[in-house]
């Protein structure tokens, strides 16, 4: 009896595993899933986690309760508000109790595979205008050496695009990691051309950001930048670029 019921507690289990396995593991609502040129307010609250300004790949901002609060948000110059938001992350937790490789599946606020910062970028009449993707920094720096390599997905994706990419010249101060510099940015606009875009990808120490502790000789653990910047508007406002 021992045996047949332990056999039956595994059967449920391998069966909850593979049930798991058929759900949608995609967000419930994700940055591809916004309509540029709708109002904000179509964006719905309660299918995304947390809410907030967004400060251009910096810091969250000041919290909020809802997309339609975009005007607490400070204007940048182009006179557009950054609204910060994170994905449900329910689905996560779901795999974790079942012992998943929850971020492997599923990645929290994600693009593919990248851990990332995401936001919308919305008009003083509350029509979505543009949206922005940051790979996230605040991972660890094993995760964090790949983050550069997101803009070949991008431009992948964006294949039928006219993409005008060049790499950027290396600035006083910054060194390559180890035999690797890169810094390249892609412009470029939709087939109709009524949405313009800039992705910017960069593998590189800034300066002061020494591989090797001159006193220590130890190595500086994180010293590094890597990240890949997304940008898209809808024409007439252009891409903040920031070579």
């Amino acid at each position: 009896m021992r045996t047949q019921t332990l056999l039956a507690i595994c059967g449920l289990c391998l069966s909850a595993h593979a049930a798991f396995g058929q759900m949608r593991v995609e967000p419930v609502y994700s940055i591809w899933d916004v309509v540029l040129g709708q109002p904000v307010s179509q964006v719905p609250d309660l299918a995304v986690g947390q809410i907030a300004c967004g400060t251009n790949g910096g810091p969250t901002g000041q919290p909020l309760t809802s997309f339609s609060d975009f005007l607490t948000c400070q204007p940048e110059q182009s006179g557009l508000r950054e609204i910060e938001f994170n994905y449900d992350d329910e689905q996560d937790y779901i795999a974790r109790a079942m012992e998943l490789e929850y971020r492997t599946l599923q990645g929290g606020t994600s693009v593919f595979a990248h851990p990332v910062v995401v936001s919308l970028l919305v008009d003083p009449e509350g029509v979505v205008q543009g949206r922005r993707i940051f790979t996230d920094n605040r991972i660890s720096d094993r995760e964090r050496r790949t983050a550069f390599t997101l803009i070949r997905n991008f431009k992948a994706r964006y294949r039928d695009w006219s993409l005008d990419c060049a790499d950027v010249p290396m600035q006083e101060g910054q060194q390559p990691v180890g035999n690797q510099f890169i810094h390249e940015l892609c412009t470029g606009h939709s087939p109709d051309g009524q949405t313009l875009i800039a992705i910017e990808a960069s593998y590189l120490r800034k300066k002061g950001q020494l591989g090797i502790n001159r006193e220590t000789q130890e190595v500086n653990t994180g010293y590094f930048e890597s990240q890949t910047r997304y940008e898209e508007v809808l024409s007439p406002y252009v891409p903040v670029t920031e070579p």
